[in-house]
């Protein structure tokens, strides 16, 4: 993937709260030549004159960022999302890669369609049910002491090992009709539903883990339409049996099972 290639990148910001670090981020991605700012019901405005300022040369990504109500719809279109999180938790812990090695996967994948990484809000960062929107999580190495970064800086860490991993030779090997994002969606919606009424997610106390580790796996996937497809009729294939099953072992009425006595 060339520096060019860069254009395929999206930075996803999740309502950013303060102008300041909007700004220092633009400037980030400038410096690194990013190019592709989306802003998720931000909570400041990106005209603000401290975001402006901040942004030095980054000012024309303030002025072209695209700004969307939901991350869903600021996945549209993306063969792979990353989430940027410092939360811990056993499912997140597991699935992390770091800032270097996504870079490394986006090289080569971002050939075959827009790719996105998303950094939530300055206070609580992204939610557990908005990470769940993501294929992959990603986290940025620091002291173990002191590991959440601001905005900005988590920002330009990413950026900078987009970068680098752009100047080095990569080789697609995604592919050659990836899935985009929301097509994506449609298979975890039908395929939780079917898993849910078939009791998989029974247990309200290991649900969100098995939730975010089948949505881990199957981001750990790189399918195609055709794949995609499949997946899908097996999970439609998943919910209609459900229903079948229901109605089979649906108690009888008062009448239906009573033989008549002579």
């Amino acid at each position: 993937m060339s520096a060019a290639s860069l254009d395929q990148v999206r930075i996803v910001l999740v309502r950013t709260q303060g102008p300041l670090n909007l700004g220092a981020a633009c400037r980030a991605m400038a410096n690194m030549g990013l190019s592709q700012l989306v802003l998720v019901a931000p909570d400041c405005d990106p005209a603000d004159e401290q975001a402006r300022a901040f942004a030095m040369r980054g000012k024309h990504l303030l002025t072209r960022a695209r700004i969307v109500p939901t991350i869903e719809e600021a996945l549209d279109g993306c063969v792979l999302t990353y989430a940027a999180t410092g939360k811990k938790g056993a499912q997140r812990d597991q699935a992390a890669e770091s800032s270097r090695a996504a870079a490394r996967r986006v090289t080569q994948v971002a050939a075959g369609g827009p790719v996105a990484i998303a950094f939530g809000p300055e206070d609580r960062g992204l939610l557990k049910h908005e990470v769940l929107c993501f294929d992959r999580v990603l986290e940025i190495e620091a002291a173990g002491s002191y590991p959440v970064l601001n905005l900005a800086a988590a920002v330009l860490v990413v950026c900078y090992d987009l970068h680098g991993a752009s100047r080095g030779p990569t080789v697609s090997d995604g592919p050659p009709d990836p899935a985009r994002d929301e097509q994506k969606r449609v298979l975890y919606e039908k395929l939780f539903d079917a898993l849910d009424r078939i009791g998989f997610f029974s247990r309200q106390q290991t649900s969100e883990h098995l939730r975010f580790a089948l949505r881990r796996i199957f981001g750990r996937v790189e399918m195609s339409v055709r794949e995609l497809d499949v997946l899908i009729g097996v999970a439609s294939q998943l919910h209609w049996y459900a229903d079948q099953a229901r109605l089979e072992f649906r108690a009888p009425g008062p009448e239906s099972d009573t033989e008549k006595q002579p």
